[in-house]
């Protein structure tokens, strides 16, 4: 008979290595080595990431309840973004993170602002290197950091789901030349209405941000990925 802290420990590793495996799926697609409409068969990506396949099966099928992939005739593929649809995500995305900036205006704690202008200088120093890597990195703190500071839970979990979908096209962004430190711009003047605890210039500028940010997608999406893809508008 299986005592109780066995069938815990078996229950906690299982856990560990499912959370692994949809880590590292969920890091393939949003990364792009995973492609969309890329079959997800449990046998190869077992094999191709070392994990093993019951894992696999349970991490695929909570990519597919996040929408990261999606279920068809021919089995479980990662999910194909149209430029419709990224336009889309990007519509309900500005909607909420300029919310959420709004509220981090005025909810955030002083030690909140000190840290949000810790992340801004860092994101500067990365954009002044030219270190697009560890600039993008910096990016994805920030905007998490101002989901934190809105004070809203269920906002921050929206949000935070939504930065997967849109984190499978955003790197194209760094095939405009000049396109990081025009974001950074832009991230400071959120930060700055943030921390002059104005709510409604931090919503603006957040807003504004993600509008140029949209534009310059699209415009990289319809010139240069789409033709070379061969997908539709």
């Amino acid at each position: 008979m299986c005592s109780a802290s066995t069938t815990d420990h078996t229950s906690k590793n299982r856990s560990r290595l499912v959370k692994g495996a949809y880590e590292t799926l969920k890091a393939a697609i949003t990364s792009g080595e995973l492609q969309p409409g890329e079959r997800l068969y449990e046998t190869t990506m077992s094999a191709r990431f070392g994990v093993s396949r019951t894992p696999v099966r349970e991490a695929i099928q909570r990519l597919v309840n996040e929408g990261l992939a999606e279920i068809g005739t021919d089995g479980v593929r990662v999910t194909s973004l149209s430029v419709k649809d990224v336009r889309s995500l990007q519509q309900t995305s500005r909607a909420l993170q300029s919310l959420a900036a709004r509220l981090a205006a005025s909810e955030a704690s002083e030690g909140d602002l000190t840290k949000l202008e810790e992340l801004m200088k860092h994101m500067e120093t990365c954009a002044a290197a030219n270190d697009f890597k560890s600039w993008a990195e910096a990016d994805v703190v920030i905007h998490r950091h101002i989901f934190q500071m809105s004070g809203n839970p269920w906002l921050s979990k929206l949000l935070l789901q939504m930065e997967s979908l849109i984190a499978r096209v955003r790197h194209v962004m760094f095939r405009q030349p000049g396109r990081v430190q025009e974001a950074t711009d832009e991230h400071r003047a959120v930060v700055d209405a943030i921390r002059s605890r104005d709510a409604k210039a931090a919503d603006q500028a957040m807003y504004d941000h993600l509008v140029m940010a949209e534009q310059k997608l699209i415009e990289t999406l319809e010139s240069v990925v789409v033709p070379w893809r061969g997908d539709r508008v």
